[in-house]
């Protein structure tokens, strides 16, 4: 099961954090893994495009955290707002979808 935790303060994300594997399918076939791996990289991506400060982050096989810096300026905020909640769509349909699989705390 991957178990994906997402830490706020108030409604800004903070800290993200997935780990391990969905157990859908083989390793390199598993759909579930592949989708959570994608958004959970893609969101990294956008809060290091578009954050003023260094982000801190470990990415290893099965686990991946990162914390989003506090922003500097409004638009910023706005722009790491964005990427943080568009990886919560994406994470929370896959998790409907495949409840067996993923595990989303917030």
């Amino acid at each position: 099961m991957i178990r994906i935790v997402v830490t706020k303060q108030g409604d800004f994300v903070t800290q993200v954090e997935v780990k391990g594997h969905a157990g859908y399918a083989k390793f390199g076939k598993d759909i579930v893994c592949s989708a959570v791996s994608s958004i959970a990289c893609t969101a990294l991506m956008g809060v290091v495009e578009f954050s003023s400060q260094k982000v801190e982050y470990v990415k290893e096989e099965g686990y991946l955290r990162f914390s989003v810096p506090s922003p500097q300026s409004e638009e910023e905020r706005i722009r790491l707002d964005a990427v943080t909640k568009t990886m919560l769509l994406g994470l929370r349909d896959i998790q409907s979808g495949y409840k067996a699989y993923i595990k989303l705390e917030e």
